[in-house]
């Protein structure tokens, strides 16, 4: 089954020159695959995930998720897609800041078609050790207590695809492992991954491996 499919994306931004992060990149991914895209930062991998994720637009070539193409899709449909589909680890937090931590996982749950009942906040918040941190707002959380917030605010509502964005950041080891090893959780259970980063001491259980390099994907 394919989850996600990118046929000849490419991606332009414009000040003063003109800078072409993605080349004509094709990639397709399938249930319950790891991929990650190595390469050092402003080499464009976060501009892969922000397309696939259909936050930015590309500038030509195709994108089809769960089988539709974004690009026939209403701006209505794309934030359901997104709310439903598609959980985000990116450098930003995405972290709710007049909510408390607990609140911001409730409204995660809430806003997507998740089946899972009241407990599950409270399993998330153990399983990324911030029981103690529930009831604070983001700005009380350290920076690598706001990374572990916004896995379990990522992977709470069950998504189908998770486009992780150097998700190690900002954590030790240990807990960089745990958080590889909760990745690694959600594809045997179905879910697909797309991981960015520049450490490649977390990617020995890809399902494969790219570099993007002067906006061209490569098969490593």
């Amino acid at each position: 089954m394919t989850v996600c499919k990118l046929e000849h994306i490419s991606k332009h931004f414009r000040n003063g020159e003109t800078i072409t992060p993605l080349k004509d990149i094709n990639l397709e991914i399938s249930k319950s695959e790891f991929v990650v895209i190595e390469g050092p930062s402003g080499m464009g991998k976060s501009t892969l995930l922000y397309v696939i994720g259909t936050l930015l637009k590309s500038d030509g070539g195709s994108l089809f998720i769960d089988g539709r193409n974004v690009a026939e899709m209403t701006d209505e449909e794309q934030t359901s897609l997104r709310a439903d589909k598609i959980g985000f680890l990116f450098q930003d937090s995405n972290l709710i800041q007049a909510l408390t931590l607990r609140e911001n996982l409730e409204f995660a749950e809430k806003i997507s078609n998740s089946k899972k009942d009241c407990s599950a906040v409270d399993e998330y918040l153990e399983k990324l050790g911030l029981s103690d941190r529930a009831d604070y707002l983001p700005h009380q959380l350290s920076g690598g207590q706001k990374r572990r917030a916004m896995v379990a605010r990522a992977l709470i509502k069950n998504p189908m695809l998770i486009l992780a964005d150097e998700p190690t950041n900002d954590l030790d080891d240990v807990w960089a492992g745990k958080i590889i090893e909760l990745l690694n959780d959600c594809c045997r259970n179905g879910a697909s991954v797309v991981m960015v980063t520049h450490d490649e001491k977390w990617t020995t259980n890809a399902t494969r491996k790219y570099s993007l390099e002067d906006g061209i994907l490569v098969k490593l």
